[in-house]
């Protein structure tokens, strides 16, 4: 099977390759390439998750995210974040970075190096009971991985997962050799994931999937899902999760 062979467009969930990639362009990032790994276009995805590369110096034009807020995970080089006119936040590889609705933002790559991240969007559900969320940032090692009730088996959370405030998560999963999840799950949340390191076998409804680094999957709510990682190497993946909120 080639790897462009693994993409796979299944009841409940898709799977998209490095080798299924369609670079499309968005008017605030000029030229630079995006991958759309999936929008609301895809029912019933709330959420858009795209690939972006910039150029070495290159970036966004100024724009303010109206009713819509945005994670940012750099898989590689460095990225600025210019949040206002005094704050910036340069996030090397691993950084990561959250930013609340109708706030006004500014992404711009080193001049020497051009930089790849993942862009998480969604429309943010407030609740009101909780002031929404301000914006953070962080890296990915700013905390070890916390271990779980699975053995080998650890995860980091990049967004406050015990907040009411926000409503969704973004979770570094790690898995040793030959580990998985303990059960399929079935629930309400939805996911996108991305392979960041590793690989595996993904169990996406009645169907077994390999999945391997820097491969996407987007999981519907409710869509049966499981993992296990290969035997020849540790395996991750970056998480989102819609969170706290009931759907309505």
């Amino acid at each position: 099977m080639t790897d462009a062979d693994r993409g796979a467009l299944g009841h409940g969930y898709t799977v998209v390759t490095p080798a299924n990639h369609y670079p499309s362009r968005l008017p605030e990032f000029g030229d630079q390439p995006v991958v759309k790994l999936v929008t609301p276009r895809m029912a019933p995805s709330r959420i858009g998750e795209y690939l972006v590369s910039l150029h070495a110096g290159g970036g966004t034009t100024r724009r303010v995210g109206a009713g819509y807020e945005r994670f940012f995970y750099v898989l590689d080089g460095a990225v600025t974040v210019r949040i206002a006119a005094s704050e910036r936040r340069t996030l090397p590889a691993g950084g990561f970075a959250y930013l609340p609705s109708d706030t006004a933002y500014e992404l711009r790559a080193g001049d020497d190096a051009p930089a790849r991240l993942l862009i998480v969007k969604r429309q943010y559900e407030g609740h009101a009971a909780h002031d929404a969320p301000g914006a953070l940032s962080g890296h990915r090692d700013d905390q070890p991985f916390a271990p779980t009730a699975v053995a080998g088996f650890t995860r980091r959370e990049l967004l406050p997962v015990d907040d009411p405030a926000f409503d969704f998560a973004m979770s570094l999963l790690r898995f040793e050799p030959g580990v998985g999840l303990d059960k399929i799950e079935v629930h309400d949340e939805e996911h996108g994931l991305w392979m960041t390191e590793g690989g595996g076998t993904y169990v996406l409804g009645t169907d077994e999937h390999a999945v391997q680094a820097e491969d996407f999957i987007y999981m519907a709510p409710y869509c049966p899902q499981g993992f296990t990682a290969s035997a020849d190497g540790p395996a991750e993946y970056l998480l989102y999760k819609d969170t706290w909120r009931d759907g309505f």
